[in-house]
């Protein structure tokens, strides 16, 4: 299922906290869609205290089996600025991502692993915008199946697709809008083309992201049963390309490969159909788009 991001939905929380005042230790508890509840019902719980370093750790649990699920720093036990160390994990304790925060942004290096422990997303942030960022795919058998770099100050785009066999497949290299895309059958080169353009132009979904967002969580629920009775969890990392026309083009799923969240997930991706649209259709547009 589409798994929250927590920062974001816990620093909007304003809870009360039950302190113990022997260690100062503050309890949180939430129910089953992270909103303040009561410890009865309980799905998570929290704990946090401040640290000597005046920063309040807050730790996030999954109340069913214990397992750790964040570490977080804020500010305050208000939970609203994350400030420094940021880690989550998966239900299996493998780290899903970590990284750290500056006044309520992201700062610095941010890196996400899938469930196996494979790396699929380095970020560098300053002060919340994005620096650089470089996203990994792996085909079924654990080969990497794509690799995507964007250096956002030097306006440096790359992206590479392999086959299971690790030989590439495609590459578009871009600086500015000056680039080129490369085919290869087997590793061998078999065209290319210098003569491509890209735009800086981002895709729409009618409603914006708030209705995207509501889309997918809607699609995920009804798909509930099926993905709960695999059994299987982790991030699924949907790969697609938007047309000039809003379709969506080649729609794959880069990690958990084979499960039945990455075919929910593509089916959702594709069910799309013309849905989204261009906010500017001269040229065409190739975006690759990730959907966590």
């Amino acid at each position: 299922m589409k798994k929250k991001s927590l920062p974001v939905i816990i620093s909007l929380f304003i809870l009360s906290a039950a302190g113990f005042s022997q260690e100062k230790q503050f309890a949180y508890y939430f129910d089953k869609d992270l909103n303040p509840g009561s410890k009865v019902n309980a799905a998570f719980y929290g704990r946090g205290m401040y640290q000597p370093n005046d920063l309040f750790e807050f730790r996030l649990y999954n109340s069913a089996n214990n397992n750790l699920l964040r570490i977080e720093n804020y500010t305050d036990s208000s939970l609203q600025v994350n400030e420094g160390a940021s880690v989550s994990f998966y239900e299996n304790s493998n780290v899903e991502s970590k990284g750290s925060y500056a006044s309520g942004k992201p700062d610095g290096l941010w890196i996400k692993w899938d469930s196996t422990g494979r790396v699929i997303d380095s970020t560098i942030y300053e002060k919340g915008k994005k620096m650089t960022e470089t996203s990994l795919g792996y085909h079924k058998n654990g080969i990497m199946d794509s690799l995507v770099h964007i250096n956002f100050t030097s306006d440096i785009y790359q992206r590479k697709y392999y086959d299971d066999s690790a030989r590439l497949g495609s590459e578009v290299n871009f600086i500015g809008q000056n680039g080129f895309l490369k085919y290869y059958d087997k590793g061998n080169l078999t065209s290319s083309d210098s003569v491509f353009s890209r735009l800086e132009i981002e895709a729409e979904f009618p409603g914006g992201n708030s209705a995207w967002n509501r889309y997918i969580v809607t699609r995920l629920q009804n798909n509930a049963d099926k993905i709960l009775k695999s059994g299987e969890y982790g991030t699924c990392i949907v790969k697609f390309i938007v047309g000039k026309d809003g379709k969506i083009r080649e729609a794959e799923a880069t990690t958990m490969k084979g499960t039945a969240l990455a075919e929910v997930a593509v089916s959702i991706i594709k069910m799309v159909l013309s849905g989204i649209r261009l906010l500017n259709t001269d040229e065409q547009l190739m975006l690759t788009g990730y959907n966590r």
